[in-house]
């Protein structure tokens, strides 16, 4: 056999087929049970809150990133092109990606014990729930890698044309994933786009002898990083984090290894128990394919780890978040390096010719993230704001404003969940702002004119209190009710405040 199960007489309960079946069905189980039961993560809410505008979406009570690192400011809104959002279809292109990553798996002969094991990756099951890409970009990644694979023979059968483009193919696909990831313009990423050209063809003529499989993951995951870090010298984006705030970038760096390739690497993609075994026999391995693939693996999970480092620094800054408490409050974004599940399974297999799921430490690995997988499936995602969202579409009138007052970290991803649940939210013409609750929120309701870089609060006629958070002095005129935030979102009690002197139950 290929892979997997081997035919070898079992030793144990968990080597038999009837195991692996059994398990197979709780991993397509636990994916179901997510997608239907786990409400959207933060980022899909975000997502679905784009409205159209002339030039392409935008959302329309302001960007998450805000200039004011303690409010809002509908007016602060970049537009993003038509091709980069999907507004409404999150959960379908997730599932989508799901289909189309198994496919591809299947036709990249996986067997069905290493498909399991994928399926059964806690980050991708709550990835799936929650309406993430990253089986999409999985799927990606892997017809990335299946497209430079197969045009190595098309130099020889069809001529160098029909090689740079499959290259051509191949990157565009890798720059697809950036494109649907950080919603910039397609033709921005011409020049991107001919680099990566240019770096494939290069490759291409480089001779075998330099493609060591253990050499060139390093010499990757380095040239990876140092690629991020060059895109912050040159003042790209948010990665600029890198030469204004240096020294906490440098500290997460190490985090982010441990977090991106250890937990959710080889651990949650269950490599731990191949990577001794494998790194020894790369490093004597002469084969060219496998030597490029362990360069695309090392490039891909280096820039991963310095984007993951990039975010954390750059949102701890932006949020005034606790540091270095805020990387394990971030931690999730650990999960990006599941695109590179299908490659990093293919280098297994071709190292060792063989995934074998039924030794010792294999089953180990499996049974360690099971319980993980478990929580993941069965728990899913829940938010305090759905009732609180409730109150104000069951209340507001249309053309109303409302303020929700909740810490800076993730203050805005909070604020956009009420854009979901208030029913007919933009055809009502309903505005919300957030504000931190040191930023002086409450003169702000009674200021003539609104300060810069905020949204105007003067007619604002609701106010939604996070748990935790009081308004001391409250006008009279102002009337309240409030419910409870269960003990998974933190526990405590949310209060909404208005001027509306009769209110709807919900």
């Amino acid at each position: 056999m290929e892979e997997g199960v081997v035919d070898s007489e079992p030793d144990s309960f968990f080597q038999r087929p009837q195991f692996w079946k059994g398990l197979f069905i709780l991993a397509i189980i636990l994916n179901l049970i997510a997608i239907f039961t786990s409400e959207l993560g933060l980022d899909a809410h975000v997502e679905g809150a784009y409205v159209e505008t002339e030039n392409g979406w935008a959302l329309d009570w302001g960007d998450v990133r805000t200039d004011d690192p303690l409010a809002s400011d509908p007016s602060n809104a970049r537009e993003v092109p038509t091709s980069s959002v999907t507004p409404g279809t999150m959960m379908s292109f997730a599932l989508l990606g799901m289909i189309i990553a198994i496919i591809v798996a299947v036709r990249m002969n996986f067997s069905r014990e290493t498909i399991t094991v994928l399926m059964l990756n806690p980050a991708l099951i709550f990835s799936i729930g929650r309406g993430y890409s990253e089986y999409g970009y999985l799927a990606m990644i892997g017809i990335a890698w299946a497209l430079w694979r197969m045009s190595r023979n098309y130099e020889t059968e069809r001529g160098i044309v029909a090689r740079v483009t499959a290259i051509v193919l191949a990157s565009m696909l890798i720059l697809l994933v950036l494109v649907l990831k950080w919603k910039i313009e397609p033709l921005s990423l011409f020049i991107p786009l001919l680099g990566l050209t240019v770096v494939g063809i290069l490759i291409d003529r480089v001779p075998d002898d330099w493609f060591n499989p253990q050499r060139v993951m390093c010499a990757g995951f380095g040239f990876g990083l140092f690629s991020v870090v060059v895109m912050g010298v040159l003042g790209y984006g948010s990665f600029s984090i890198v030469t204004t705030e240096p020294i906490r970038f440098i500290q997460a760096l190490p985090i982010s290894i441990f977090g991106v390739i250890i937990v959710y690497g080889m651990v949650g993609m269950v490599l731990w128990p191949f990577a001794r075994e494998t790194w020894c026999k790369m490093a004597e391995n002469d084969d060219r394919v496998t030597g490029e693939l362990s360069l695309f693996i090392g490039m891909m999970a280096g820039a991963i780890v310095a984007y993951v480092a990039c975010l954390w620094t750059y949102e701890s800054i932006l949020w005034d978040s606790e540091w270095p408490l805020h990387m394990w409050t971030m931690g999730n974004n650990g999960r990006y390096i599941t695109i590179l599940a299908i490659p990093s399974y293919l280098l297994v297999k071709r190292v060792n010719g063989q995934l074998n799921w039924i030794e010792r430490k294999a089953i180990i690995g499996v049974l360690v993230i099971l319980p993980i997988s478990l929580a993941a499936g069965l728990h899913g995602q829940t938010y305090w704001t759905d009732d609180a969202a409730e109150v104000l579409s069951n209340n507001m009138a249309d053309g109303e404003d409302f303020v929700f007052v909740h810490d800076a970290t993730l203050g805005m991803h909070y604020l956009y969940t009420f854009h979901t649940h208030i029913d007919d939210v933009v055809e009502r013409d309903i505005t919300g702002h957030w504000r931190a609750p040191d930023s002086g929120w409450e003169e702000e309701l009674f200021a003539d004119t609104p300060m810069e870089n905020r949204g105007n609060l003067s007619t604002v006629e609701w106010v939604i209190l996070a748990p935790g958070i009081e308004w001391e002095g409250v006008p009279e005129g102002w009337h309240q009710t409030s419910g409870y935030a269960d003990f998974m979102n933190g526990g405590g009690e949310w209060v909404v405040w208005t001027t509306h002197s009769e209110l709807v139950e919900t």
